[in-house]
């Protein structure tokens, strides 16, 4: 939600394999982008400082509130005026009708090494009438990031911090699992998600909101005018410091309900240390990602 806290890490790496401190700027941009202007963000978010950035913080994490007018500038809202100009229309939602507040990220002193982020922020609903929306805000759950639960090889669990081995040029079969969500909520699983609520499933609903795999969730279809349920699609991406994978990506679509994605690792042939880092995304923006460390012997 515009105004709440939000806390933002992120996966620093090189070469050699995770960096364990580094000199990342994060920054809000509160420009809005020009329609004669191309690209993804306004080019004032490109920028070390100015007025459109709210500076963050250094570092691999940082905690700050975000910025109050983000349904405004980049939601639903209509936006403010800018001096002689005449408001400018609200931002569409994206398929899943969800709205973003652009962030960049700077790696040190190089202005080439910039990261641009979209940072999901929690606005109303466009084009809605006052029943739709008060069955949304009663309905709808927030976002939550998928959560990885083990990573597997040949159906035996890795744990954290434990290296394999894998001989050169070997093939080192992986699987990530994730969290497996209902499709329809189901009192007494749980887990609170869509339509589940403290008064009505108080079991399920004491403690964290929603599930780290597919989520079922609400949004306003625009053309039809009606609110819909859909199904999260999970996306992951597959990174190593040497070797090979079989595909770069993989993942599920929404109407596939297996909570995993297979792939295999190729290693060099030279012996040798390494790190892959697997990265699982959903449609709405959220991520989690596991480190694991090869010895090539």
């Amino acid at each position: 939600m515009p105004g709440e806290p939000v806390a933002l890490s992120a996966l620093y790496v090189d070469a050699g394999g995770t960096l364990v401190d580094g000199p990342l700027e994060w920054a809000f941009c509160a420009a809005r982008r020009p329609l004669a202007e191309l690209g993804p963000v306004s080019r004032a978010c490109l920028a070390r400082d100015g007025d459109a950035l709210l500076s963050l913080g250094t570092g691999l994490a940082v905690d700050a509130p975000a910025p109050a007018d983000g349904c405004r500038l980049f939601g639903p809202e209509p936006p403010p005026a800018t001096a002689d100009q005449p408001a400018g229309r609200p931002v569409d939602p994206d398929i899943t009708g969800g709205y973003y507040q652009p962030l960049r990220i700077f790696a040190g002193d190089d202005d080439a090494d910039l990261t641009l982020f979209q940072s999901r922020i929690t606005c109303g609903l466009a084009g809605a009438d006052q029943q739709q929306s008060a069955e949304y805000r009663i309905r709808a759950r927030p976002n939550r990031a998928p959560a990885v639960v083990a990573l597997e090889r040949d159906g035996d669990a890795i744990a954290p911090d434990v290296a394999v081995t894998v001989a050169p040029g070997g093939e080192l079969p992986l699987r990530l699992v994730w969290e497996t969500c209902p499709e329809a909520p189901k009192c007494g699983d749980g887990l609170c998600t869509l339509d589940e609520a403290a008064d009505t499933c108080p079991g399920d609903c004491g403690g964290p909101i929603g599930c780290g795999g597919a989520e079922t969730y609400l949004r306003f279809d625009p053309t039809a005018l009606e609110l819909v349920t859909e199904r999260e699609a999970i996306r992951v991406a597959w990174y190593a410091t040497a070797g090979r994978y079989a595909a770069a990506r993989t993942g599920r679509a929404p109407d596939e309900p297996e909570a995993f994605s297979d792939n295999t690792w190729t290693a060099p042939d030279a012996p040798g240390e390494h790190t892959l880092w697997i990265v699982v995304r959903d449609d709405r923006g959220g991520a989690d990602w596991r480190e694991l460390a090869v010895r090539v012997e």
